[in-house]
């Protein structure tokens, strides 16, 4: 659990690309992974699990952006169309 004032460790996309990359193209097992580059087992093991799961080391933060108008207006024409069916 955070503690009040806590700084936490921010990791490039780089480092998490190459996690990937030693993963899945040297087949190195996630512990030796963490020792060569010196980070938590669990951190290796969650980038890998975003990774399978969502296509990428990057996930976004925050909500997602509200659709345009444009978009909300075909949503709605393709949602009454259906509806009149």
């Amino acid at each position: 659990m955070a503690k009040k004032g806590q700084k936490f460790k921010k990791y490039s996309s780089k480092l998490k690309e190459e996690v990937i990359r030693l993963y899945f193209e040297e087949q190195l097992p996630k512990r030796t992974i963490a020792s060569l580059l010196g980070i938590d087992q669990n951190r290796v093991r969650l980038w890998i699990n975003n990774y399978l799961t969502h296509g990428t080391v990057e996930l976004k933060r925050g909500r997602p952006k509200k659709e345009t108008l444009e978009e909300e207006m075909e949503r709605l024409r393709a949602e009454n169309a259906y509806l009149k069916l």
